[in-house]
């Protein structure tokens, strides 16, 4: 009796039992042909296992994942900062996150309110860690440093002193952005740095994750849309009871996990709560800047002989 059966790689194997000899005759067969995924790239096999994966939703996070994913920016900003490097003489971009979420807020936060007034050079810096955490804007840096130190110290105490006195988040924005280079999200750092508990940077990150439901959606940087983020991120905030400063980093993790800058821990998916689903969606180009576009902050423009300037 003969069986035949086919298996890879090709083998032939003869069994005697009861004075009748069975001869399995393996034949050959084609391997299964290679996967489009073992095709793929290191970083092409992350992004597309990264597909499959949602970030956690803003609205249904436990307050235990929260606090996961948070403990998970340390190591997520270094090792950005040493994908990215420095110049020399350039501080790296955890050494600018040091001083944005450590020195700056000790110095300027709420418990020394009214002891130091920011300056031109804390402006600065500031902007230069925006500048390495986001996008980077070449002309931003020099707009910001051609006004007046004594105008830009005066003007960051008028804004602060009608935010404190007022809570008044729009009005102190409109004070800020009167400044060269200052549009509502610089501004929104500089309020940020004064009361982290409450006041959120907006970042892209942050406005994805909040607003954006986890998709990378198009931005104008207007007031309008920051009021809304800050609307997101109090939500957030009372329902865990977690400070703006936190929301921020935990946006950045995720967000960048799923834009592939950083590896992907299962860790930082919570099974049990609605997640919402991940659209890779493309911003449209940016519309060079016009003279009503002083309030916006536009997507940095395609590499041109001639670049336009703009706040932001």
């Amino acid at each position: 009796m003969h069986v035949v059966r086919t298996i890879y790689p090709p083998l032939t194997k003869t069994v005697e039992c009861c004075s009748v000899t069975y001869s399995y005759i393996i034949t050959h067969c084609d391997p299964p042909p290679p996967s489009a995924a073992s095709q793929l790239g290191p970083q092409q096999r992350r992004r597309a296992a990264m597909a499959k994966s949602t970030p956690l939703s803003a609205a249904k996070i436990s307050l235990a994942a929260f606090n996961e994913v948070l403990g998970r920016y340390p190591a997520c900003i270094q090792a950005i900062s040493q994908d990215k490097g420095a110049k020399s003489g350039q501080k790296t971009l955890a050494e600018l996150d040091e001083y944005r979420y450590g020195e700056a807020v000790a110095v300027f936060g709420p418990e020394k309110a009214g002891t130091k007034s920011i300056g031109v050079d804390e402006v600065k810096t500031l902007v230069e860690w925006k500048l390495r955490h986001g996008k980077f804007r070449p002309t931003l840096m020099k707009l910001v440093s051609s006004n007046d130190p004594d105008l830009v110290q005066t003007t960051v105490q008028d804004a602060i002193k009608q935010y404190r006195d007022k809570s008044d988040i729009s009005g102190a924005l409109g004070t800020l952005t009167k400044l060269k280079g200052i549009g509502p999200a610089t501004a929104s750092l500089l309020l940020a740095v004064h009361d982290p508990d409450h006041v959120i940077f907006f970042a892209d990150e942050a406005f994805y994750w909040l607003c954006g439901d986890g998709k990378k959606v198009p931005l104008k940087y207007n007031v309008k849309e920051y009021n809304s983020l800050c609307q997101r991120s109090r939500a957030l905030s009372q329902r865990l009871g977690v400070k703006a400063i936190d929301i921020e980093r935990v946006a950045f993790v995720l967000m960048r996990q799923e834009s592939g800058d950083v590896a992907v821990a299962s860790a930082t998916f919570d099974p049990e709560s609605s997640v919402s689903s991940v659209a890779k969606v493309t911003p449209p180009k940016a519309k060079r800047k016009t003279a009503d576009d002083d309030t916006n902050e536009p997507e940095p423009p395609v590499r041109r002989s001639k670049r336009t300037k703009h706040s932001i």
